[in-house]
């Protein structure tokens, strides 16, 4: 009799579990739909420290940055960074959703983001799945062709011309006290400037 009290009680405290997960998911997904990004981030960040290891909230935190990174392009690397580790993550701890995993191999494949190291990545994903899953096929010839485009040396040369303005903008925000130290560092060139030399 004890054990048939015992499983109610506990289907009971699941499903609170499952709601309070869901509620604090909702609001992030809100701020996602309303193309609050940063906001977004921020409250799956929270809602991590909450339910740490939620899958949800890392694929919606990486869907977020990976939004982020699109508005930011070409200065969007480090959210497209971001992206990757949180879709990674997810796809780790739920390798049973199939759209997690369709995501992160689709963002890897991102012309306009997709690296060597994204494309070893994808690749490792592509391995992994069944020939018999219905979308087998269509990650195969996505990968073949991407595969094949970054091999080109339009590609290589397109890879070169994006580095240069992203290099540029982490100059840009290196802190004012940062280069302030390296003009300390050289003293010589400091007080030529300063004496209206060169």
């Amino acid at each position: 009799m004890k054990v048939n009290l015992a499983i109610p009680a506990l289907l009971t405290v699941l499903s609170s579990l499952a709601a309070g997960q869901r509620s604090v998911i909702e609001p992030g997904r809100g701020y996602y739909t309303a193309g609050e990004f940063k906001k977004a981030v921020a409250h799956f960040q929270l809602a991590l420290k909450t339910v740490p290891d939620n899958a949800e909230s890392y694929y919606w935190m990486g869907m977020s940055y990976q939004r982020l990174a699109d508005i930011a392009l070409p200065f969007g690397g480090r959210y497209s960074a971001k992206a990757r580790v949180c879709l990674t993550r997810a796809v780790e701890l739920a390798p049973a959703r199939l759209d997690y995993r369709d995501e992160l191999f689709e963002f890897l494949l991102d012309p306009a983001g997709s690296s060597r190291s994204a494309l070893r990545q994808a690749e490792g994903i592509l391995q992994a799945t069944s020939e018999a899953d219905p979308g087998y096929a269509h990650m195969r010839e996505r990968f073949d062709s991407e595969n094949k485009a970054n091999a080109s040396a339009e590609a290589r040369l397109g890879r070169l011309f994006l580095a240069v303005p992203q290099v540029a903008y982490r100059i840009a925000e290196l802190p004012a006290t940062a280069i302030s130290n390296r003009r300390e560092a050289r003293p010589g060139k400091v007080a030529i400037r300063s004496l209206g030399g060169f």
